[in-house]
C-alpha cells in the first residue's frame, strides 16, 4: 500500500530539490558573467595602466623640451607613474583573479581598489573644487607664452602647444592677433603653412584665444570629472563582483 503522507513528503522533496537546482543554475550563470565582465574590464585596465606609465616615463625623457617647474614637474609626473603602476597591478591581480577565482587574490584585488577609490574620490574633490584656479593657471601660462613667442625664453614644444590651441579653437594671440609682434604665425591662419600676410582675410582668426579657452577648460574639466565619477562607479560594480565571485566559490578543501 502507497502512504499517502509519504507520498506527498516525496512531491515536496521533489519540489525543493528544483527550487535548489534552479537557484543554482542561476547562481552560477550570475557568477560566469560576472568572472567574464571582471576580466574584460581588468585587460583594459591593464592597458591603460601600461599606456600611464608609459606616457609618464616618455614625459621624463622629454622633460628638456618643457619649461616648467622642477619640483613641479617631478611631483606631477610621479604622481602620474604612481597611478600607473597602481592601475597596472590592478589590472593584473583582477585577470589572475577571475581566471584562477582565488580567495587570496580576490582580497588583494579589492584592497587595490579600495586604494584607487580613495585616489579618485580626492582627485573629483580637488577637480571641482580647484577648477577655476586650474583654468586661472593654464590661461596666464597661455598668456605668458603668446607675449613670449618670438623670443628665446620659450621652447619649441610650447610654441607648438600653442598652435595647437590656436588652430583647434580657430583664435589668435590671447586677447587679440594684435598681441604678435611683429606678426602672427601661421597657425592664426585657417589655411594651413600659410603666413599671416598671405593668409586671405576671410582665413585670419583675429579674435583672442581667452573666451574660447576658459570654454575649453571648463569643459574638459567637466569631462574629466565626468570620466572619474564613472571609474569611481565601475570600481564599486569591481568589488561587488569580486566579493560575489569570493562568497559563491567553494574552497578546494570543502569539495
Amino acid at each position: 500500500h502507497t502512504n499517502p503522507e509519504y507520498g506527498e513528503f516525496q512531491t515536496f522533496q521533489h519540489y525543493f530539490k528544483q527550487i535548489n537546482l534552479r537557484k543554482l543554475v542561476m547562481e552560477l550563470g550570475i557568477k560566469h558573467f560576472l568572472r567574464v565582465f571582471l576580466l574584460i574590464v581588468n585587460t583594459l585596465t591593464v592597458v591603460i595602466g601600461i599606456a600611464t606609465v608609459a606616457v609618464a616615463v616618455l614625459t621624463f625623457v622629454n622633460s628638456s623640451s618643457y619649461d616648467v617647474g622642477e619640483s613641479m614637474f617631478v611631483v606631477t609626473v610621479s604622481i602620474i607613474l604612481i597611478i600607473g603602476f597602481l592601475v597596472l597591478a590592478i589590472g593584473v591581480f583582477g585577470c589572475i583573479a577571475s581566471i584562477t577565482q582565488s580567495p587570496v587574490l580576490s582580497n588583494v584585488y579589492s584592497f587595490l581598489l579600495a586604494i584607487l577609490f580613495i585616489v579618485e574620490v580626492i582627485t573629483l574633490i580637488f577637480v571641482i573644487v580647484r577648477e577655476k584656479d586650474t583654468t586661472k593657471v593654464v590661461m596666464d601660462m597661455f598668456e605668458s607664452r603668446v607675449e613670449k613667442y618670438y623670443t628665446n625664453e620659450t621652447s619649441e614644444a610650447e610654441n607648438q602647444a600653442i598652435d595647437v590651441f590656436q588652430t583647434s579653437l580657430e583664435c589668435c594671440g590671447f586677447d587679440s592677433f594684435e598681441d604678435y609682434d611683429p606678426s602672427p604665425p601661421e597657425s592664426c591662419c585657417r589655411q594651413e603653412d600659410t603666413a599671416w600676410d598671405e593668409c586671405p582675410t576671410a582665413d585670419q582668426f583675429k579674435e583672442g584665444c581667452e573666451k574660447s579657452m576658459k570654454e575649453f577648460m571648463d569643459g574638459a574639466q567637466d569631462l574629466i570629472a565626468a570620466v572619474i565619477g564613472f571609474a569611481l562607479l565601475l570600481n564599486v560594480v569591481s568589488i561587488a563582483s569580486a566579493c560575489y565571485i569570493k562568497r559563491n566559490t567553494v574552497p578546494y578543501d570543502k569539495m
